[in-house]
């Protein structure tokens, strides 16, 4: 459970089908989400990546295990990152994802050190327009930063922020930024945008479906099941998976010659 619900979990893709479990296809769903970020990163073997608010580390194994990168993962969260470098141990890839505490706003590393930056479902979390020009700052010329992200679809009130506040991870106010707001962002820090792709029919149904699966078969906490915080988990899948006023999308800029 925690694999798809802990601090590492994020969007997935759907494939359509309702044959498999409603946990299984989670597991699934968020693999071709990864996939289909990682591969816009265009890293190969012994490529340079930056895992910006790495979680657990999941999407920056995959990235050692699939293309053959060296990733440096970031993150605020100590347990997170710990247990990212368990992960990593275990898949074998231990030499080649390093799990450092920093913070994403004041990077401290060298200049273009990176080939590549990985930014998956962090920016509500933090101030685009600093964060772009922090990554942008370490990120070589012609090297790529890849974004997914939420965004509003309407205008956010305090009900929407509420009820979205969970499966963010942020009890306070939410900061969600239109698609227009990176892209002026990047443009500032000096990175020109290549792709947007909007994939917010494609993620809809994955948390739907996990949501009320789980619901119907999961373990209930009050019978003994479960891991403490799973109930309060699910309730924010629920709330994602009905706020229709909050879409999804993936975004490639390239770092413009300094």
């Amino acid at each position: 459970m925690d694999e798809i619900a802990g601090p590492g979990r994020h969007d997935g893709f759907r494939t359509g089908s309702h044959d498999v479990a409603p946990i299984r296809e989670a597991q699934e769903a968020t693999e071709r989400m990864t996939d289909f970020v990682l591969a816009r990163l265009g890293v190969g073997q012994g490529s340079r990546v930056l895992d910006v608010g790495c979680g657990d580390g999941r999407p920056a194994v995959r990235l050692a295990r699939t293309l053959g990168a060296r990733v440096v993962a970031i993150d605020l969260d100590r347990e997170a990152l710990r247990d990212g470098a368990e992960h990593a141990a275990a898949r074998g890839v231990a030499e080649m994802v390093r799990f450092r505490h920093v913070d994403a706003l004041d990077l401290p590393f060298a200049d273009a050190a990176f080939d590549a930056v990985l930014a998956l479902e962090v920016t509500p979390h933090l101030d685009v327009e600093t964060l772009y020009r922090s990554i942008a700052g370490v990120l070589r010329p012609g090297g790529r930063l890849v974004v997914e992200t939420p965004y509003p679809r309407v205008p956010l009130t305090e009900e929407i922020r509420e009820r979205i506040a969970l499966h963010l991870n942020t009890p306070n106010a939410v900061s969600l930024d239109a698609p227009e707001g990176h892209l002026s962002a990047a443009r500032q820090a000096g990175m020109a945008v290549t792709e947007l792709v909007d994939i917010t029919e494609d993620v809809r149904d994955s948390f739907s479906r996990f949501a009320r699966g789980t619901r119907e078969h999961g373990p209930r906490p009050e019978a003994g099941g479960g891991a403490p915080g799973t109930a309060r988990r699910l309730g924010a899948f629920a709330a994602w998976a009905d706020a229709a006023e909050v879409g999804g999308v993936v975004m490639t800029f390239t770092r413009t010659e300094r």
